[in-house]
Order: C-alpha cells, then structure tokens, then sequence
C-alpha cells in the first residue's frame, strides 16, 4: 500500500529543520528588479509637463520639462498601456490592462480621482471633445467601451476589429478611428486582413470599417490637424512565402497606411505604404505623429531603436498622381521609401509612444527597453536631451533578453 506524505512518520526535529531552511532560503531571494518600461507619452496642452505611463512600474511618471525633474510618480492599476489627455489639460485617463479599468487622475493634485470600467484589457482611450465621454479600446474582447463621465457608468460596446487597440480623434472630434493588432478571422492559406475601425462620435456607432488587405497588425494611428489625413502603423506579413525564398521584404513588411481627402480617389480608400528599404529594415512600426503643420509624419519602429521621418509632402504628391495599379504596387514596393522618408533617427533602445511639443519644435520618445525618454530636436533631426526614468542600474538576464528579442544586440 502506498503511503502519502501526511501518513509518514518523520520526526518532528528535522520537519521543523526542512521548514525553516525553505523559508529562509525563500526570504534570502532578493526582490525582484522592476524596470519602468515606459510605453506611452502625453504633453501638457501647455508644454510645461510630460506624462509618462510606465508598464513595468504600474504608474504614472509626470515630469516638469522647465526645471527636467520628476513632480510625482502616481500608482495606477496593473500594467497600464494608454493614457488621453482632457483637451484642457485638467484631466488625464490611464488604461490598466491587467485591471480592467480606467484610472482618472486630477492634473492639478496629481492624483487618482476615481476608477472606471472598461473591457478585457483595455489599451489605449480617447476622449470626446465635449468631455462628456470616454472611449476605451479593449485588446482581448475586441470592442471599445463607452463611458459617461458624468455618471462613470459603461453605457455601451462598440464591436472592433480582433484585438481592438489604439485609438485616434478626429480634430472636429466627428469621428474616432480604431485600430487592431490582429488579423481579422479568414480562411486557411489566405492573405491576411486588418482594418481601421471608423466610429460615429455624436451617434456612437460604428460608421465605417476600411479594409487592409495583407496587414496583419496595426499599431497606432494619427490625424493631421486638418482632419485630412490620417496615418496608421502596420506589419504585413508574408506568411504565403516560404521563408528560404524570402530575400528581400524580410518576413514582416514595415509599412504606413495613409487615407483620408488628401490621398484617396474613393471614400474609404487606404494605400500602404513600406518604410522599409531594399536591403534594411525598420521593424516594428508602433507609434505614429504628425507635426502640427502636417510637414512631416515621425513612425518609431521597435526593433531598430529609431524614428523614421517621412516628408509627409512628398509622400501625399507620390500616391495622388499614381494610377490606381501604382497604388496597389506600392505596397510591396521596398524602393519607394526612397521618395519620402527624409532621416532615420536614431534614439534609445526600444522606442515606442511618441509626443510632439505644442509648437512641432521637439518629439518625445519613450524608450521602453532603455527606460528613458529621448528628446529629439525636430529641425534638427537629432537627440538633444534624455531624460531618466530612475531604473534599477543592475540589468538582469531577462532584461538583456527583453532587449535581445527586439534588436538582436
């Protein structure tokens, strides 16, 4: 008969002993490293603050950019991944994704005022320009909650595309545009397809999903100040190419999708666009941002530690006069980037969320891996200043592989 442990009669001295020496060995583990792993970034309308959502950290780093000290680090749920701020700047919302929830924080206590309810792991949120409602964009229930500000209470879901992400508002606050990290359901052995999710603000429906055949994950988007263009961040995979016949284009393409009144001949149209080149590439495109007179478009891509700058000029003047077989041809096309992408900049290790100053003049840049924030000088096109999230200076083996599995270095 077989004997369990409760059955077996060891002596009580040396149980005690077994005990004791796990528990000590237990407490002697040193705790363990968190790095702050800053994922998202937002300017005060005024210029005066930067808000830095730190993943790694559960909190909110808010940094007084005249005198480049930290005001106050502010614990919010577990791991948050997006952040909006009121158009007035007194209020400011942080989506924690492993919470479920909406942190809304007072920008002039620097403090968590009140928890909101969101989907299942809510990314990124937006805000009406009224300030009546909040839109939060859920990742793993693929929809976008809807929430009162007056009451706090979700009032609805709107279906997005699968693994609903990021979200954009249209300067005349009209409309809202959703993007999505993974493919939507297609058949086996079939092309890829994505789309941007267009969302009637006043009606709070879905008005619109544009199509993106071939892209598989699309990160963040942005609109021109004038609402007539709009810039989405994407991978298009060449999951129908054996990878031994792949010699350029890599797996993953690195493309922009552009649409809106500047590029497209059809309502709804989108034209993708490589920001890759024949023999390098820019992998993975996250963050997107226009500059304020719509001059130029600045895409952070992951893996290769930079910003790319695109001639947002250029690149509106090469697909309005193309046919519309040239424009289906330009997606796979790795020479055009030649014709628009004017400086590859380099910042720290895995850049991420960007932010713009008010006037266009520097671009901050959130380098996740790094835990830093580059500065760049836009006229420049060039890191001026970096300023330090306070990161443990020990970097432990998963650290270095944090690092390793996006840039290889």
């Amino acid at each position: 008969m077989a004997i369990s442990f409760w059955q077996a009669k060891a002596p009580a001295p040396l149980l005690i002993a077994v005990i004791a020496i796990a528990l000590v060995s237990m407490g002697a583990q040193p705790p363990r490293a968190r790095y702050p792993s800053p994922i998202e970034l937002a300017v005060s309308p005024d210029g005066a603050r930067l808000y830095v959502v730190c993943e790694g950290t559960d909190e909110l780093v808010v940094y007084d950019l005249g005198s480049r000290t930290i005001l106050r680090r502010i614990a919010v749920g577990r791991v948050p991944k997006g952040l909006a701020l009121s158009a007035d700047g007194r209020r400011l919302w942080v989506t924690n994704s492993w919470s479920d929830t909406v942190s809304e924080i007072d920008t002039s206590s620097l403090a968590v005022v009140r928890s909101l309810p969101a989907g299942f792991e809510p990314t990124s949120v937006a805000v009406d320009r009224d300030q009546r409602s909040l839109y939060v964009a859920n990742r793993i229930s693929d929809d976008i909650s809807v929430v009162d500000l007056a009451s706090g209470a979700e009032t609805k879901r709107l279906l997005g595309g699968r693994g609903t992400s990021y979200l954009a508002l249209s300067p005349d606050g009209g409309r809202i545009y959703s993007t999505h990290i993974y493919p939507n359901p297609g058949a086996h052995r079939a092309p890829p397809e994505s789309e941007i999710t267009v969302i009637d603000a006043a009606r709070q429906v879905v008005a619109d999903r544009y199509r993106l055949p071939n892209a598989a994950g699309i990160f963040h988007v942005a609109i021109s100040s004038d609402g007539r263009l709009g810039m989405a961040a994407q991978l298009r995979p060449k999951n129908l190419v054996p990878l031994a016949h792949v010699e350029h284009g890599w797996v993953f393409g690195n493309s922009i999708s552009v649409f809106g009144p500047d590029v497209e001949k059809a309502a709804g149209e989108v034209i993708q666009i490589p920001i890759d080149e024949l023999d390098r590439y820019y992998t993975p495109p996250f963050g997107v941002v226009l500059a304020p007179d719509k001059s130029v478009a600045y895409v952070s891509t992951t893996g290769s530690d930079s910003v790319t700058a695109i001639d947002v000029h250029k690149l509106v003047e090469l697909v309005r006069v193309a046919t519309p077989a040239e424009r289906r041809a330009l997606a796979n096309d790795l020479s055009a980037s030649a014709n628009y992408v004017v400086a590859r900049i380099p910042v720290g290790s895995g850049p991420k969320g960007m932010a713009l100053s008010p006037d266009g003049k520097l671009l901050y840049v959130a380098n996740r891996t790094e835990d830093t924030i580059s500065i760049v000088d836009t006229a420049a096109r060039q890191v001026c200043e970096t300023l330090s999230l306070g990161a443990p200076a020990a970097r432990t083996g998963e650290r270095r592989g944090e690092r390793l599995f996006f840039n290889a270095r």
